[in-house]
């Protein structure tokens, strides 16, 4: 379509009659569009080219589709998340600038931080390094960046540009680290930068190792990084197979077979020396961080550096666990939260509920968030939900049991902290924080990994679960 509209061919006649008939709507659009910045995220000249010609029609057309950014402080991924309720079909930033004062959206993450603290001017700063994907990561960030502020310090996040891994966006400032890293560095001395934060690079080209180290070394100021999972030692970032099958850092030779085969979330890499080159840059690093005991234990075995963990909650202060009552005919209602993809367990609810239906189980499955792969008709699917949103959701759910089935070590787990608000018993395998947590607190169902793959054996533990709660 691009070619069509675009092209030199038909283009010339095409796009000029297509900017007539959208001219109300590029009208409204153009207030918020930068076109020197979108342009930036086409980094083959001759696509580039082609979309200069009439690039607010391509991001009004096809742009807004593939999540490219309109202007440098409209994050359109971002803002879908936020928004989950606007019309299909109607792009994001079409939507922000309709929408009353009052109905307007945070544009980005750093916008949607209503408590971040007023510009201390002398104060010193630390520069943070983000990816744009959203999760418990941000959430994570958002927290750990109070206690920067608590500490004194001003906090510059640089922002991901989905669509162009190179760009780094600071307030409404755009730095391109593989060409303008001078820029960068000059701004930072400005703002009084002292401190480098990575808290995570997934999404960003190999060099941005050498970039952040660069970066410190021209400022003379120390790096620090934070791990929420294991993108460090496994490409795959969780540990978790093609197959399905959790690895535990298998050894780089089974990393290229895995990765050869299955894929992984970088691009363009050698799987035989990722888990060194990332290795030495945690090496060089001022202090890691990590959000639990676990993923510190875990990854301490590879650093000669102490990990410092740094718990983005406190769990202390829970009501008491709630013991479900059933009557002898009532189905016992399991939900299950959060985003599910492989490494999470959707194929744990896919093979349990299988289970459950041939055998007329009264169990009654709902997963609260969306799914990567489609599951049994048994089983209700809300889709996705804002975050700030899931304590009421999940009280109307009013479930007598929560089932996290992760397969992979988790590393803190938000959706664990709702539920233990809620005082509900929850279920989850022999690994990762879930497990740690609630052990620690003396709580919840912790059952054997292998019940992950033996769908009839996790059913039968479910029914022993419901005849304890059935009241006599």
């Amino acid at each position: 379509m691009e070619g069509v509209v675009l092209g030199k061919m038909l283009g010339g006649l095409i796009w000029p009659a297509m900017l007539h008939v959208l001219a109300p709507r590029l009208a409204v659009l153009e207030r918020g569009f930068d076109r020197d910045f979108y342009l930036r995220q086409f980094s083959d000249a001759r696509q580039r080219a082609r979309v200069a010609r009439a690039p607010l029609l391509h991001y009004a057309l096809l742009g807004w589709r593939t999540l490219r950014a309109p202007a440098p402080a409209f994050d359109p991924a971002f803002y879908q998340r936020r928004n989950l309720h606007r019309p299909p079909g109607m792009d994001p930033l079409f939507h922000h600038l309709g929408s009353s004062l009052a109905e307007k959206s945070p544009r980005n993450e750093v916008d949607a931080r209503a408590d971040r603290q007023p510009w201390r001017e002398g104060a010193q700063a630390v520069l943070v390094f983000h990816h744009a994907r959203g999760g418990g990561s941000s959430r994570f960030l958002d927290l750990y960046e109070r206690s920067i502020e608590t500490e004194g310090y001003n906090v510059l996040r640089a922002r991901t540009v989905l669509r162009a891994p190179t760009l780094a966006v600071v307030n409404d400032r755009t730095f391109d680290l593989a060409t303008g890293l001078a820029g960068l560095m000059q701004f930072a001395r400005r703002e009084g930068v002292a401190r480098l934060l990575v808290n995570h690079i997934i999404d960003r080209p190999m060099a941005m190792m050498e970039w952040v180290r660069d970066l410190a070394k021209n400022l003379g100021v120390p790096y620090d990084v934070v791990l929420h999972d294991y993108f460090m030692v496994c490409p795959r970032v969780d540990l978790i197979t093609g197959p399905g099958v959790f690895c535990d850092v298998a050894p780089p030779e089974a990393c290229l077979r895995c990765v050869t085969n299955y894929g992984a979330e970088a691009r363009e890499f050698d799987p035989l020396s990722w888990r060194e080159e990332h290795l030495a840059f945690l090496a060089g690093a001022s202090r890691i961080i990590a959000p639990s005991d676990d993923l510190a234990s875990r990854m301490q075995r590879f650093l000669s550096k102490d990990i410092t963990v740094w718990t983005p909650g406190n769990d202390s202060g829970f009501p008491a666990e709630r013991i479900p009552r059933l009557s002898p005919d009532e189905r016992l209602r399991i939900v299950t939260l959060g985003a599910l993809n492989v490494a999470k367990g959707v194929r744990v609810v896919a093979g349990l509920a299988e289970a459950a239906d041939e055998a007329s189980a009264p169990l009654d499955m709902s997963v609260l968030g969306p799914v990567s792969e489609a599951l049994p008709a048994n089983v209700t699917v809300s889709g996705p939900y804002r975050s700030e949103d899931l304590g009421r959701l999940l009280s109307e759910a009013s479930p007598h049991v929560v089932l996290l089935p992760a397969i992979w070590p988790e590393t803190w787990s938000f959706v664990l902290t709702s539920a233990l608000e809620q005082g509900l018993p929850v279920v989850v395998f022999d690994i990762g924080a879930p497990a740690a947590r609630l052990r620690r607190l003396g709580r919840g169902i912790i059952l054997p990994r292998d019940l992950s793959t033996d769908s009839a054996r996790l059913l039968a533990a479910f029914l022993e679960l419901r005849s304890s709660w059935v009241a006599r």
